[in-house]
């Protein structure tokens, strides 16, 4: 018996690890008032805020953490902002056989930015989360 441990047959570490990470800001946690208008039965829809004062550039990634008040029936899915600046984009899913209206008011969203001049690498060895 060997008392050596070949280990895994590498060479090298499939994925590089930088010592700050690829994403610029995090978990940037705010609310902003809106205004939704109805979603049709059993669809998603993506409605635009403009003007949010949130900050917003292409290519944030946009999550609703909380709306103001619990809909049955009513999801909202992460989004990613578009080309106009400072706008906000939800998108809505109603899972019932009939129309819903999100309630307007107070959201509370979370937002994620990519580092300036930074990519997420895709291939082999390499986890993509966007």
């Amino acid at each position: 018996m060997t008392t050596t441990n070949p280990g895994p047959a590498i060479t090298a570490n499939p994925v590089p690890c930088l010592p700050i990470g690829n994403l610029q800001k995090m978990a940037i946690i705010t609310t902003v008032s809106i205004t939704p208008v109805a979603v049709a039965a059993n669809t998603t829809a993506q409605q635009n805020f403009a003007a949010s004062g949130l900050g917003l550039q292409q290519g944030d990634v946009c999550e609703v953490i909380a709306g103001p008040s619990f809909q049955a029936g009513l999801i909202t899915q992460p989004t990613i902002a578009g080309a106009p600046a400072d706008q906000l984009t939800i998108t809505f899913g109603n899972v019932t056989a009939s129309p819903i209206t999100p309630a307007a008011g107070i959201y509370t969203v979370r937002v994620t930015r990519l580092q300036a001049f930074d990519t997420v690498a895709s291939g082999a060895g390499y986890m993509n989360s966007f």
